[in-house]
């Protein structure tokens, strides 16, 4: 791992990692689709600023296509998932909810394989094994 993707993968896990926390903290006393309302307002905010100053052209490169994909992408994760995620994480614990909502990589996997035809692979096999043995582990009863 080069330089540039440690340094991209901790300023990643670190964000998504402090997020929950906050985000449990702003939905104690808030509904849930309010919360994904300010949260998502403030990301198109920065977004906007980060487009306009640094990457003022990349928008106009954009086809229908593309956006219409790009749009459908938002709709089922940026706001259906967020959204049913919200709900979970004003009810329950973040440190359950969070590791029960990152196997996603599961059903990505499954798509993948019979939709987009990628080939199932022995690392794959163990990925998903593992993964289901570790919401096992974390949710059995003791």
């Amino acid at each position: 791992m080069d330089g540039k993707t440690f340094a991209l993968w901790l300023a990643t896990i670190f964000f998504w990692g402090i997020t929950p926390i906050i985000e449990k903290a702003g939905l104690r006393n808030v509904d849930p689709l309010a919360g994904l309302f300010v949260r998502t307002i403030s990301a198109l905010v920065g977004i906007f600023l980060i487009l306009l100053i640094f990457y003022p052209q990349s928008l106009k490169e954009l086809s229908l296509r593309e956006v219409s994909i790009l749009s459908l992408s938002g709709i089922t994760g940026g706001f259906l998932g967020m959204y049913f995620y919200f709900q979970l994480l004003k009810h329950n614990q973040a440190s359950q909810v969070v590791p029960l909502t990152s196997t996603y990589p599961l059903i990505t996997t499954l798509f993948a394989i019979f939709i987009l035809r990628e080939p199932i692979t022995f690392q794959k096999i163990i990925g998903t094994l593992l993964i289901m043995s570790g919401i096992y582990l974390l949710f059995r009863q003791e």
